[in-house]
C-alpha cells in the first residue's frame, strides 16, 4: 500500500490539489513541508496530528522540513480565529520558536539535510524590504482572488486587518522559498489551511511556471463521535510540554475517549498497520467494559510523547485511583494525580462531612453522613463509616493528599497545607 492510499485507509486524507500528480510525484523520494505557528512555547495535542504525518513521511524515505512561524508568526493566521491576534513582541516570539525546535527535534529526525530540514520563516522574512516585498509578491496576488478564500471570507464581517490579510502572501513566499532552496514539492497542512496551501500553489506556479512540479494536501480535522473538536479539553488546551499540561493529563484524555473514536485515534497516531489496529478495534469491541482499547491509545499516546517509564507510571496512578491503591505511588506521582482532581486545599483539620461538601461530592451534611453511613466513602482507599471522622495531617499520604472517593466514579483530593 502507498503512502497516499494509506492515508486514505487511515481516514486521514482530506483533499489535495491533484491526486493524480500527487500520487505520480509521491513514487520517488520528494521533499515535503508543514509549516508550525509559535504563538506559545509548546505546541498542543492537535498539531502532533501533523508532527506524526511528518514523522509517517520520513519513514517511508521522504525528506521533511520543519518550518517555523517565527516571521509569519508575527503577523498571524486569519483562519479559523474570530477576531484579531495580539502581537507577541519579538523576543517572547524567539523564545517560542527555540521551544518548538526542541519539541519537533524530540519526534523527528534532523540528523541529517538529507533526512530532515529544520528551518524559521523570520529569516526569509527579515531581509526582505517592503519594496521587494510588494514587487516580488504582493504584485503577483489579485485582491479578488485573495476575498475569495473561505479564511478571508469568513472574517469580513467581523473585520480583518491588512497584516493578517497579507499572511497569505507571506505563507505562499515560504513555498517559493523552499521550492527554490530545497527543491520542495509539497506542502501538506490541516484541513483549515486549504485556502492557504492552494493559495501558495498557485503563486509557485506563476513564478516558476504551470508546468512547475508542486502539489499540496492536507489532512482531515479530527474530531470525537460527537463532532467535539479533538485536543480540547475541559480544562483548556492540552500541551505536548509536560511542564504545561501533565503526562497524566493527556493518559486521562485518551483514556476517556469514546468506543467509536478510539479506533480513529489509532489510525491517526499509531505507526502500527492498518490490519494490527482493527485487531485491537475488534478485541476490544467484544467487551468494551473492559476498555481495552483505551488502554491500549493511552499507552501510546504517552509512550510516544514522553516516553515508556512515564507511560507506564501513568498507567498505575490510572490503576491506583481505580483501586485506592495510592500508597504505592511515588509523592511526584500523587501530586500529579491530585492536580486532575478538584482539589480542596486546606491547613486546618476538617470534618470529613464538611470536607465532602467543600470538595463538591456532596451538597448537605446530611447527603454526606447518609454516604458515609451507606459505606460510599473512602480517603486513599479505606472506606470510613464514622459520620465523625476528622481529616488530619496524619491521615494524608506523605502529610499533603487525601483522594477521596464517592461511589465507584467520583473523585477529587484534599491537599493539606
Amino acid at each position: 500500500m502507498d503512502i497516499i492510499d494509506d492515508l486514505i485507509a487511515r481516514g486521514l486524507l482530506d483533499s489535495c490539489s491533484n491526486e493524480e500528480n500527487l500520487r505520480k510525484l509521491m513514487k520517488t523520494k520528494q521533499t515535503i513541508y508543514c509549516g508550525f505557528d509559535p504563538s506559545a512555547k509548546s505546541l498542543q495535542l492537535g498539531n502532533f496530528v501533523m508532527i506524526m504525518m511528518l514523522k509517517r513521511l520520513q519513514l517511508a524515505g521522504f525528506r521533511i522540513i520543519g518550518l517555523i512561524g517565527g516571521g509569519t508568526g508575527m503577523i498571524g493566521d486569519p483562519s479559523g480565529k474570530k477576531s484579531e491576534r495580539t502581537f507577541l513582541d519579538k523576543e517572547r516570539i524567539e523564545e517560542n520558536v527555540n521551544c518548538i525546535k526542541k519539541q519537533l527535534s524530540k519526534y523527528l529526525d534532523f540528523s541529517s539535510e538529507d533526512k530532515g530540514i529544520l528551518a524559521n520563516n523570520y529569516d526569509l522574512w527579515a531581509n526582505t524590504s517592503v519594496i521587494q516585498y510588494l514587487r516580488d509578491y504582493g504584485k503577483l496576488f489579485q485582491i479578488n482572488y485573495m476575498l475569495d478564500k473561505d479564511i478571508v471570507k469568513s472574517r469580513l464581517e467581523t473585520g480583518i486587518s491588512y497584516s493578517e490579510f497579507s499572511y497569505m502572501i507571506l505563507q505562499s513566499g515560504d513555498f517559493l522559498n523552499l521550492y527554490r532552496k530545497y527543491g520542495c514539492r509539497i506542502q501538506i497542512g490541516g484541513g483549515d489551511q486549504w485556502g492557504n496551501l492552494t493559495s501558495a500553489l498557485d503563486f509557485v506556479k506563476r513564478v516558476e511556471g504551470p508546468e512547475s512540479e508542486a502539489e499540496v494536501f492536507t489532512l482531515k480535522l479530527i474530531t470525537d463521535s460527537q463532532g467535539k473538536k479533538f485536543g480540547k479539553s475541559e480544562g483548556g488546551a492540552l500541551y505536548l510540554d509536560p511542564e504545561m499540561t501533565s503526562p497524566y493529563r493527556i493518559y486521562q484524555y485518551f483514556m476517556n475517549t469514546d468506543d467509536q473514536s478510539v479506533g480513529k485515534y489509532l489510525k491517526v497516531f499509531d505507526l502500527r498497520s492498518i490490519g494490527e489496529i482493527e485487531e485491537i478495534v475488534a478485541k476490544h469491541m467484544e467487551n468494551p467494559g473492559l476498555r481495552l482499547g483505551q488502554k491500549e491509545l493511552a499507552r501510546v499516546m504517552v509512550t510516544t510523547l514522553h516516553g515508556e517509564k512515564v507511560a507506564e507510571e501513568c498507567e498505575k496512578m490510572s490503576v491506583a485511583l481505580f483501586k485506592g491503591e495510592y500508597k504505592t505511588l511515588s509523592e511526584n506521582s500523587l501530586k500529579e494525580l491530585s492536580s486532575t482532581l478538584f482539589e480542596y486545599r486546606t491547613n486546618e483539620e476538617l470534618l470529613l462531612i464538611d470536607a465532602l461538601i467543600s470538595l463538591n461530592l456532596t451538597k448537605s451534611r446530611r447527603e454526606s453522613r447518609e454516604l458515609i453511613a451507606s459505606r460510599s466513602i473512602s480517603i486513599n482507599g479505606e472506606t470510613i463509616t464514622d459520620p465523625d471522622f476528622i481529616i488530619k495531617k496524619e491521615s494524608a499520604l506523605y502529610d499533603h493528599y487525601c483522594f477521596v472517593r464517592k461511589g465507584k466514579k467520583s473523585y477529587a483530593s484534599l491537599v493539606i497545607e
